[in-house]
């Protein structure tokens, strides 16, 4: 076989078992750079920039966000050939994610790149900006906090909503000047929607404290929740764990004890969403001592519980014990279980 063949065969062999070469860089060249402005022009930084190609193949990977820098530059490399959708956000001062149709109502940017164009230049817009709605969920019968789920729909685009999961103190944000209905609900309580539909101009603010109707449901179980006395900080059940202990069961009520490293692991299935659960703190004697959860008078113990998931399965559970005021202070710490040092 002559040199000059061998050598081809070699580059297309190496193109094949190393897709990672430079084979496949030569195929990821492209990039997309430009200014990220708000709705005056001006340049805005920390923003979030994302790149999604547009050739209807649905993909499983995380979505890749670049920041821009103190001028509103950004950068977004290492692209395959091909046309892209560009947005930018940054939620924190009131421009939304406008990938979603909810947002965006499917208006957006494109950049097309190719061999001959592998560089796209770009003035994005962030936004338009949003209007907030804010406030609290909370059980009507003892002002408890309540994990929601929010569905959000345009009004006028049936088809255009979002669905969200937000804690007991939220905040999201609304498509401005656009008609908005709301559905909340959450295990255990009844749905609850306002009045009529929501409009907020761009930037104003609205609060809405919503109070939950619980709708007791005789099929659900509730757990027992025990935690050793005095203990302040974040708990985590991790359940449906191989070969772990099972948690014991008493007329129809489980247990879970767990000890004051914050975490414990079982067998058994996970506590059932919606069931009232009961929360105890325990003695070295046994003795029980129920964890106050008067909320309406400022003695609530119990924060923050949230569901989890461990190798793509839902297998976790967890919550803050300690005052509003402590679990306001280590809020973030929820996946990080353990009694807090200085309380």
């Amino acid at each position: 076989m002559p040199k000059y063949y061998a050598l081809r065969w070699r580059l297309a062999l190496a193109c094949i078992a190393f897709p990672l070469s430079v084979c496949a860089q030569e195929q990821r060249a492209g990039s997309i750079r430009g200014t990220a402005v708000d709705e005056k022009g001006v340049p805005v930084s920390e923003a979030k920039v994302n790149a999604e190609i547009m050739d209807g193949r649905m993909r499983h990977t995380l979505v890749r966000y670049v920041e821009t820098d103190s001028n509103g530059h950004f950068v977004v490399d290492r692209l395959a050939w091909g046309t892209y959708k560009v947005i930018a956000m940054k939620e924190d001062s009131g421009y939304p994610n406008t990938a979603f149709a909810f947002y965006g109502n499917d208006v957006f940017q494109t950049a097309t790149l190719t061999p001959a164009g592998p560089v796209a230049e770009l003035t994005i817009h962030v936004g338009p900006k949003a209007g907030v709605l804010k406030g609290s969920v909370i059980n009507i019968l003892d002002s408890g906090p309540v994990n929601a789920t929010f569905r959000l729909t345009r009004a006028a685009s049936p088809d255009k909503w979002l669905s969200t999961s937000v804690a007991s103190s939220y905040r999201v944000l609304l498509p401005p000047s656009t008609d908005v209905l709301l559905e909340v609900s959450a295990p255990g309580f009844k749905t609850w929607t306002p009045a009529g539909p929501l409009q907020l101009h761009p930037g104003e603010e609205l609060r809405l404290d919503i109070s939950l109707d619980p709708s007791h449901d005789p099929n659900l179980h509730p757990s027992k929740f025990l935690v050793p006395d005095g203990y302040i900080g974040w708990v985590l059940l991790e359940y449906n764990t191989k070969d772990a202990p099972i948690s014991p069961t008493e007329n129809d009520i489980q247990s879970f004890k767990f000890p004051q490293s914050g975490t414990i692991s079982t067998s058994s299935c996970g506590p059932q969403r919606g069931a009232e659960n009961e929360f105890f703190y325990y003695s070295d004697d046994g003795s029980l001592q129920t964890i106050p959860t008067d909320y309406r008078n400022g003695k609530g113990m119990i924060w923050g519980q949230h569901e989890g998931i461990k190798n793509g399965v839902l297998s976790q559970f967890g919550f803050f014990v300690g005052t509003e005021e402590q679990y306001k202070k280590y809020q973030t710490r929820e996946t990080h279980p353990g009694a807090i040092s200085k309380p």
